[in-house]
């Protein structure tokens, strides 16, 4: 029967849950928690926008041509697309500046790893 050493088995990545090699050599906690946010954040502006345009249209649908009803069904669909527009534009300005100051702002993991603290 042959000896098998498990311990020396790992992912295709090379991570180690210990530590080690691969992912968990080159993550820290902070680098995790700003990504996790900016990706909790993008998902919770599309949801807001994508539910609150189609309560918009559900209204209007519903309205039953009442002049009134109508017009805060546009409201609500025009501040969810102002809302979504915000998001990208913003998305496009961090970029921007990023580029014009050469740090890579949407891509926190390269930026932290590229800091040195003295």
């Amino acid at each position: 029967m042959a000896n098998i050493n498990f311990s020396q088995i790992t992912t295709p990545g090379g991570y180690q849950p210990g530590g080690g090699s691969g992912v968990a050599a080159y993550t820290n906690p902070l680098e995790k928690i700003i990504s996790n946010s900016l990706a909790i954040l993008t998902i919770v502006g599309g949801l807001a926008f994508t539910l609150w345009f189609l309560m918009g249209g559900l209204n209007w649908i519903t309205a039953g041509g009442k002049k009134d009803k109508i017009e805060n069904a546009k409201n609500m669909m025009t501040n969810g697309a102002i809302g979504m527009i915000i998001i990208t534009v913003s998305y496009s300005i961090v970029w921007i500046v990023g580029k014009a100051l050469g740090v890579d702002i949407l891509n926190p993991g390269t930026l932290i790893q590229s800091m040195t603290f003295k």
